[in-house]
C-alpha cells in the first residue's frame, strides 16, 4: 500500500510524492501510518480531531494539528535548530484522506501558510 503526499505553500512551492507504507495500523480511534522519505522515517497519526506528524533522520521535527489551536512545531538538522508554533486553520479526514491548512509562526510573523493532503493509495 502506498500513500501520496502533497503540498503546496506561500513561496509557490510545490511537492507531490508517493511513498510505499512500511507500516499501516487502524485502532479505531488512530489511525497509524509508517513510511520513509528523502530526509527519514515518517509517521503520521490520525486521532478524531488531532493529527501529527513525525520525523527522524536528516531532518527531525515533531508537528501536532489541533484546529483553531496554536501547538508547538520543532525542527532540527544538524545545522539547524528551529522551534516554531503552528495554528491549525482546517483538519477535514476522511477514511483514505487527510487535509489540513496552516501557518508556521515565529513570535507573532507568520513564516508560512501550508496546504497539506496525505492520501491512501490502493
Amino acid at each position: 500500500m502506498k500513500i501520496r503526499i502533497k503540498s503546496t505553500d506561500i513561496h509557490g512551492q510545490y511537492y507531490e510524492k508517493d511513498f510505499e507504507l512500511k507500516k499501516k495500523s487502524d485502532y479505531g480511534d488512530k489511525k497509524e501510518y509508517h513510511y520513509e522519505d528523502e530526509y527519514g522515517k515518517c509517521k503520521i497519526f490520525k486521532f478524531n480531531d488531532t493529527i501529527e506528524i513525525y520525523r527522524y533522520g536528516q531532518i527531525n521535527s515533531k508537528q501536532i494539528f489541533k484546529t483553531g489551536e496554536k501547538t508547538s512545531f520543532t525542527y532540527f538538522t544538524k545545522e539547524f535548530k528551529g522551534k516554531y508554533e503552528i495554528f491549525t486553520n482546517i483538519i477535514v479526514t476522511e477514511d483514505e484522506k487527510i487535509y489540513l491548512e496552516y501557518d508556521i509562526i515565529n513570535g507573532n510573523e507568520i513564516l508560512n501558510k501550508i496546504k497539506l493532503e496525505v492520501t491512501e493509495l490502493i
